[in-house]
């Protein structure tokens, strides 16, 4: 009798493990899924993952290799992710939206490239815009809450964490003799995602990423972004309006700066208007040849004003 109970129990814990492991290789696979159908939805390109590995237990979560790839007529990939980590609040997980206390984002490459017309980041930011997810304005927030990716949890994180960002800036078709520039942030940290509006869904928080990888390398390193490039990509961050998140702060070699300020308001130095970019393509065709003086200018009107930063 006590060899049959035996059995009985080695039948059950083997089921038990099988069922488990079944279990996570599904989440695994659905998370890796909503990953990738968010990022090619709202960025509008191609966008890959490695691996997913979802902590059910320990609420450790980890993302492997993620790729997002340029849009067309541009070589190889916008952005490439070495090491994801997401630690979960495992208390949150019953509830309406899953509570993170910390999402970091460790070794991004990113690269910025310039044509004649507009730049990758010009045609990125804008498929933002048009799918909705780059504005928390109600009437953008119901468009992106019908998608699928939407109907999904969503999240409410204390930190995001992104660190070793290095931005390739290389200009095509402009001039033979430019060779490509890069920048290097150490660190970008954006607080409270997803807390005023009870959540932000995957797409929501990648174009947060984005937008703040992106804004972080705008405030960096003005004197290295040509002045057209630095006009569309002001003007394409200015439309999309507000998302839900608090303070923003990069480090770009010399402690943390705060940028909340400037990430909101970044509409109110476009200028906004066609002509200031039809301008800033002359000027910056100029710049390109050597001419630095535009460029000085863009230095002195982002640091105009900065104490709020």
């Amino acid at each position: 009798m006590s060899k049959l109970i035996t059995r009985v129990i080695i039948i059950v814990l083997l089921v038990l493990i099988i069922l488990a492991t079944l279990v996570v290789v599904f989440i695994n696979s659905i998370a890796k899924s909503a990953i990738t159908s968010a990022g090619s939805s709202t960025l509008g390109v191609p966008t890959t993952v490695g691996s997913v590995d979802i902590g059910i237990f320990s609420g450790h979560s980890e993302i492997k290799s993620l790729e997002i790839k340029n849009p067309t007529d541009y070589p190889g990939d916008f952005l490439t992710l070495s090491d994801g980590v997401l630690d979960v609040n495992l208390g949150s997980l019953l509830g309406d939206s899953i509570e993170v206390t910390e999402m970091s984002f460790d070794g991004i490459d990113v690269s910025f490239i310039q044509r004649v017309k507009d730049s990758n980041v010009d045609v990125i930011l804008a498929n933002v815009k048009k799918s909705g997810s780059g504005s928390g304005d109600s009437e953008s927030k119901s468009k992106t809450d019908d998608k699928s990716d939407s109907g999904g949890r969503k999240f409410i994180i204390d930190e995001l964490k992104v660190t070793n960002v290095k931005v390739a800036i290389s200009i095509v078709g402009l001039s033979s003799v430019t060779k490509p520039s890069t920048v290097t942030i150490k660190e970008i940290t954006v607080k409270d995602i997803g807390k005023k509006q009870g959540g932000a869904n995957t797409s929501q928080i990648m174009s947060i990423v984005v937008q703040s990888v992106v804004h972080s390398v705008l405030k960096a390193a003005p004197g290295e972004i040509p002045s057209v490039m630095l006009q569309g990509i002001k003007g394409g961050l200015s439309s999309l309006g507000n998302l839900d998140f608090g303070d923003v702060q990069f480090d770009a070699g010399k402690g943390l700066k705060k940028i909340t300020d400037s990430f909101r308001n970044i509409g109110s130095s476009t200028g906004g208007s066609i002509n200031d970019a039809l301008d800033g393509i002359g000027k910056g065709i100029g710049g390109l040849l050597g001419n630095s003086d535009d460029q000085d200018k863009t230095k002195d009107d982002d640091s105009g004003g900065s104490g709020k930063d």
